[in-house]
């Protein structure tokens, strides 16, 4: 990711835009315009401000006090281009796509601006907008908004600049949950207050404000707790993002507001709406121009608040990875693996089916006999892939909710990566996804295998979070994944439990999309630097799952898998390492859930877009205060099938997999699998003929998880039997019914029989547990409770 974008500004006014672009300018980038939409009838032609009448009462656009937005090019100093919007919400879905509105995915912008008042969507508007923006401005490449959690904003608005190949910016996007080094009462609106934003609020519509309150500084002290006291009564966001009031910026911190907006009392006119609704209209307004010296102040720096890299709970992780290293696991010696062999078992074309009630799996798709590239393999894949949804599932690429991609070599990450893409198309939610390379553990003549799970549940039952702009809060999945999908157990009820697939993490620095290093963290290296560096990468990757989570409602987790990179000398400490950090993060003491900020009342919550549209309602709403582990939704199981009280510290399972490279050069990535809403029943640890199984339960039994695992000390040659024995074992300890085999992933480095073992193999270099042991092998089965 360049470090030095060329940006575009999209502004409405209102105060969000404009502490955007600050962070912006924080973040090294440059602001080369500004852009906006108005409402017809245009402005007056020589673009002087008129009384201003309309309010579209958009979910997408403000235009309150549209006839004042001229005044910014001055007031800025930059050039501002402006564009009428034209059409209406055709497409009022919380995730945007343009086949809703009839346009391709690859369509130039140029045929996607053809828009009419007949059909398009409002949102299209944008595309003309930006387009004239970059026949100035060929340099432009991002567009930044002001989007902090309406999701509805955000996907339009990087539907938009993706089809333009612009980046897209949303440094507010759930900064009140992130922490802050400067905590303060009044949260994101003192935030902006401390670097000289001035915003004047121009329409309310929301109980417990009133007219009284038009033309007050909403980032005042003052109209804050007036704001706080009406939220608190009638509920609402005290940033405005339900709707609840908009603001007009009037003055800025000195050194990028070049000038000020007048607006006298008489040239500012009420206007009263139905249900208690008043905005202003405005005849006109002056700019002030500032000192010189004042255009150049930078002081504004000092005073803008910019999230910590990371929330208190895993500031304290890694100080105790940090301090703990001396006292990690003792990892017992490693003798040489086995790896798998395809010339004994000839498994390279044997893809592997499993249906469920809620998923079907498709396992290890390969093209061996494609002797090309490995884009090439994967197209041959696709086109079985496709025939298999289409004639034998009957489901379509819109079902499929999570992808596992093993690559021979990451140097073929970038030709997949663009084959893969093209399955979904103009679709807005593609799959989660995790890819990593295995090298010599994949058979020989295999570049590239694919695995997939299929929601077989209609599609408002899975869900999609695909964040696809630059933030402060977690990586941005630019490109064809999602950072998270999830099933709902129970298609006809919002409020069922859901399992969460969630996307391979790898340890970026969200704001720069940069692999952090120890120098981008603290500036300077230490004695041990790659184990610090390790350290330090599965913190902040693991801090990454962990906030998707929190936002797909994760009270639980399944378990999660480390993959690692590393070396014959480094592996033991490695797998230690990311086995200490998954242990202490799930110690209650340990937890520490704040963000470092007070957060004044109703600052986070749901995306407002599920309160505001209760038809499109999805449970994906990221509530404020979960809790993550959630240890309320447990209950242990003993031999005996009596419920026991949680009154030790419980681990979800985990296990490190070493394999032979990561997307970006990262050590580390981590993939987790979570339940959102759901009583969990963990049944007690149980050893079986050299084997270790480890089993929970979600929703009454709906879903059932065995983890079984075998030291290298325990394996004989029969390992496919001493598996399918402790599956039966499985099975009877957590009273499986049915004949179904359950879906099987096995993580090897040893030898299996695929012939007589049907799962999705992941073959790697070694597999270590919690515990600190190596392991032949590691396996996740899966069962679904049968319909009644």
């Amino acid at each position: 990711m360049a470090q030095n974008l060329n940006v575009i500004g999209l502004i409405s006014g209102g105060k969000d835009s404009f502490f955007s672009l600050l962070h912006c300018q924080a973040n090294g980038h440059r602001i080369i315009a500004l852009a906006n939409l108005y409402p017809s009838p245009p402005p007056l032609k020589n673009d002087s401000p008129n009384e201003d009448t309309d309010d579209l009462n958009s979910f997408m656009y403000q235009t309150v006090g549209h006839t004042l937005i001229p005044l910014y090019a001055e007031m800025l100093s930059l050039p501002l281009y402006r564009q009428e919007i034209r059409g209406t919400a055709v497409n009022t879905a919380k995730e945007y796509s343009t086949i809703h509105v009839g346009h391709d995915n690859n369509v130039s912008s140029s045929t996607a601006s053809d828009s009419d008042d007949n059909g398009d969507d409002e949102t299209e508007s944008m595309i003309t907008l930006l387009d004239n923006v970059k026949a100035q401005h060929p340099e432009a490449n991002a567009v930044c908004s002001g989007a902090i959690l309406s999701s509805y904003q955000r996907t339009r608005i990087e539907s938009v600049a993706l089809r333009m190949n612009l980046v897209p910016l949303a440094y507010l996007w759930r900064y009140p949950e992130l922490p802050t080094p400067i905590p303060r009462e009044g949260g994101l609106l003192e935030d902006m207050a401390a670097v000289g934003i001035n915003a004047r609020i121009v329409k309310v519509a929301s109980g417990g404000l009133d007219e009284h309150m038009l033309w007050e500084n909403v980032c005042a002290e003052a109209t804050r707790k007036k704001l706080a006291k009406a939220m608190r009564r009638f509920g609402g966001s005290i940033l405005g993002e339900g709707g609840e009031f908009e603001t007009l910026v009037i003055d800025g911190p000195e050194g990028f507001f070049e000038g000020s907006m007048e607006v006298g009392s008489e040239e500012r006119k009420i206007v009263r709406g139905s249900g208690g609704e008043a905005l202003l209209t405005f005849k006109g307004g002056t700019t002030t121009r500032r000192q010189r010296r004042q255009v150049h102040d930078r002081g504004w720096l000092e005073k803008l608040s910019i999230p910590n890299w990371f929330d208190r709970g895993f500031e304290l992780l890694l100080d105790t990875l940090d301090q703990d290293r001396e006292h990690a696991p003792t990892l017992q010696s490693r003798p040489l693996n086995k790896i798998l062999s395809s010339k004994q078992y000839n498994w390279t074309d044997r893809y592997h089916i499993c249906t469920g009630r809620w998923t079907t799996r498709i396992s290890n798709l390969s093209a061996s006999h494609v002797k090309d590239s490995a884009q090439a393999q994967l197209k041959e894949i696709c086109r079985t892939l496709m025939s298999l949804l289409e004639h034998e599932i009957h489901r379509s690429t819109a079902d499929i909710v999570f992808t596992t991609i093993l690559l021979r070599s990451m140097d073929d990450f970038q030709a997949v990566n663009q084959k893969y893409a093209e399955l979904f198309g103009a679709r807005p939610n593609p799959p989660a996804r995790v890819t990593v390379a295995c090298g010599k553990t994949l058979p020989p003549g295999v570049k590239v295998m694919v695995s997939v799970v299929i929601a077989l549940c209609p599609a408002a039952a899975h869900q999609h979070l695909h964040v696809q702009s630059i933030s402060y809060w977690a990586p941005a999945n630019i490109g064809p994944y999602s950072q998270a999908a999830s099933v709902r157990l129970g298609s006809d009820d919002d409020d069922a439990p859901a399992i969460v697939y969630i996307a391979g993490q790898i340890p970026l620095v969200p704001s720069s999309m940069e692999i952090v290093t120890l120098e981008r963290h603290s500036g300077q290296a230490e004695r041990d630097h790659d184990t610090a560096t390790f350290r330090l990468q599965t913190t902040l990757a693991l801090q990454h799952l962990w906030r998707i989570g929190k936002a797909m409602d994760v009270s639980w987790w399944v378990g999660a898998i480390a993959f690692v990179v590393a070396g014959e000398d480094d592996i033991r400490d490695k797998a230690s390492i990311a086995a200490l950090a998954w242990s202490k993060i799930h110690v209650p003491e340990n937890l520490v859930e704040e963000t470092g900020r007070p957060t004044p009342t109703n600052e986070t919550g749901f995306d407002v877009w599920n309160e505001r549209c209760i038809d499109n309602r999805s449970f994906v709403t990221g509530q404020e205060n979960v809790v993550l582990p959630d240890f309320s939704c447990l209950s242990l199981i003993d031999d005996n099938g009596a419920e026991l009280s949680v009154g030790y510290p419980v681990v979800p399972q985990f296990i490190a997999v070493e394999i032979a490279q990561l997307p970006r050069g990262s050590q580390i990535e981590w993939q987790g699998l979570g339940v959102s809403r759901g009583a969990v029943r963990i049944f007690e640890t149980f050893q079986e003929d050299g084997s270790s199984i480890t089993a929970c339960s979600v929703a009454s039994d709906d879903k059932i998880f065995g983890f079984i695992s075998f030291g290298l000390s325990s394996t004989q040659d029969n390992l496919v039997d001493q598996i399918e024995s402790a599956i039966s074992v499985l099975r009877r300890r957590c009273k499986v019914s049915g004949t179904a085999k359950g879906h099987r992933i096995a993580y090897t480095s040893h030898e299996i029989d695929v012939t007589r073992f049907e799962a999705q193999i992941v073959p790697c270099r070694s597999v270590w547990s919690v515990r600190g042991e190596e392991l032949a092998v590691a396996v996740l089965v899966e069962y679904e409770k049968e319909a009644e």
